[in-house]
């Protein structure tokens, strides 16, 4: 899985190089985890955007892996894809699909697909803020048990990007899935620290929350990363 994972990221920003209506950027971060699993890990990270007249495609690839006293303590493994549609100046529509395979989290896996519509609320050179509504459809395994779970959700998600200076940004992103059997919420803070035009400094905090996991298992996990962001 870490082969093929790192081969895909490796193909995917020779594309972006090489079309000028891609753009995206990397993140090679230590961090600090905490929750089901308490250990430090590495955590690489590609996202990609794909923009052309009304419409943006974007992926994201983002791997986690740690060991404690030479005993592995968190892998896991996140997809997300989304397309988005300008109906106006202010509006779009959306797609959206998230797979995360958490060996350490009380699901197996986690597979959602989604729809909706966002609005612009700010959108400038300084300041980007967004907000989405939408609902769709979840699958879920819970670990132990192999139990699985289908059900609609309905989703929000909110994000908040300001540019502090010529080189400092802040970015917030909030993203909720809510249905009759569980709530996942993820909550993402981060600084940028601009090194030169491509290569930056990154500290982000992040908590990921579900209301209905296992017993003996967290309902929170946070993770906290310094590290390199690429852009490109």
């Amino acid at each position: 899985m870490k082969k093929h994972l790192a081969l895909a990221m490796m193909v995917l920003a020779s594309v972006a190089h090489a079309d000028k209506n891609w753009n995206g950027e990397g993140d090679l971060a230590f961090n600090k985890s905490s929750g089901n699993s308490k250990s430090e890990s590495l955590l690489a990270k590609l996202k990609l955007e794909y923009n052309q007249e009304r419409w943006t495609h974007s992926g994201q690839i983002e791997a986690i892996n740690a060991s404690t006293d030479d005993s592995r303590s968190a892998e896991a493994y996140t997809l997300r894809a989304k397309t988005e549609y300008d109906v106006s100046e202010r509006a779009y529509a959306f797609g959206n699909g998230r797979y995360e395979d958490n060996r350490f989290s009380g699901y197996e896996y986690q597979g959602s697909v989604t729809t909706g519509l966002g609005i612009h609320i700010i959108d400038t050179e300084i300041t980007t803020f967004d907000i989405e509504g939408g609902a769709g459809y979840r699958r879920s395994e819970e670990q132990g048990s192999n139990e699985t779970f289908n059900e609609a959700i309905a989703t929000a998600a909110a994000k908040y990007y300001r540019e502090l200076t010529d080189t400092t940004r802040f970015e917030s992103d909030l993203n909720v899935e809510s249905g009759a059997d569980n709530t996942f919420v993820e909550s993402v803070v981060a600084i940028r620290v601009k090194i030169n035009s491509r290569l930056g400094l990154k500290v982000a905090y992040s908590v990921k929350h579900n209301t209905d996991v296992p017993v003996d298992t967290k309902k929170t996990d946070t993770l906290t990363s310094v590290g390199l962001n690429y852009s490109f």
